[in-house]
């Protein structure tokens, strides 16, 4: 793989050159296709240090615009993906928080994911700076509300708990259900333009799964609840 580049714009932000973000994501797609899933996660991560290790712990910041860079912050987001998939959580957080470093407008929504990722970790001072940035009438945020409630005193809050079961009913029902299954249905909805709120929990359940597995007390304290 080429070496990467970092090049300021006009705009005194930064644009990714050496290397076609477009092309790496293209060819991990394909392994994955080909069920080469491990294949795939060595592309993106080796891709995400490459970028992360030419900022040389500068303050760069990405230009959005620019579909090079935009791509590179897909990498950097997708790798963490991977690593949380399979409980590497430190890891997981480290590169989206250099997704964040890269890009200040979030627009991947990394914050969120680095959020659930601050209370496995039981960071709960860097859970507080990030709380403020999600959208307390979001389904999410109620969610990591009941989690970081949990997790800090083996609790339930019961005023979180009410809102996620009566304004976010279909995650309610998706967080404790006994299974989760990609089917047709799950597959076809998630590529309309607005899916539906049962479709978006699912996606989010299957984004976080790793983190409720090694936490199935969690799901049975919400059933219990």
């Amino acid at each position: 793989m080429s070496k990467v580049k970092l090049f300021p714009t006009s705009s005194s932000l930064w644009r990714v050159g050496g290397i076609d973000c477009t092309s790496i994501l293209r060819n991990a797609r394909n392994k994955e296709k080909q069920g080469l899933w491990a294949e795939a996660c060595d592309t993106r991560a080796e891709a995400a240090q490459m970028i992360i290790d030419a900022a040389d712990d500068e303050a760069i910041r990405l230009d959005w615009e620019d579909e090079n860079s935009r791509n590179a912050l897909q990498i950097i987001y997708q790798s963490a993906a991977d690593y949380l998939s399979v409980g590497e959580v430190e890891t997981a957080t480290a590169l989206w928080e250099s997704v964040i470093d890269f890009d200040e407008e979030d627009h991947l929504q990394a914050t969120m994911m680095l959020a659930f990722c601050y209370v496995e970790l039981e960071d709960f001072e860097c859970l507080e700076t990030v709380m403020s940035d999600i959208s307390p009438k979001s389904a999410e945020y109620h969610l990591l509300t009941l989690w970081a409630e949990y997790r800090h005193t083996k609790g339930v809050d019961r005023d979180a708990l009410r809102t996620l079961r009566t304004r976010h009913k279909a995650w309610y029902e998706e967080f404790i259900a006994p299974e989760h299954p990609a089917d047709e249905e799950f597959l076809a909805d998630r590529q309309r333009e607005r899916p539906q709120p049962r479709t978006e929990s699912r996606e989010f359940w299957f984004a976080t799964e790793s983190i409720w597995m090694r936490n199935a007390d969690f799901i049975s304290a919400l059933i219990k609840a």
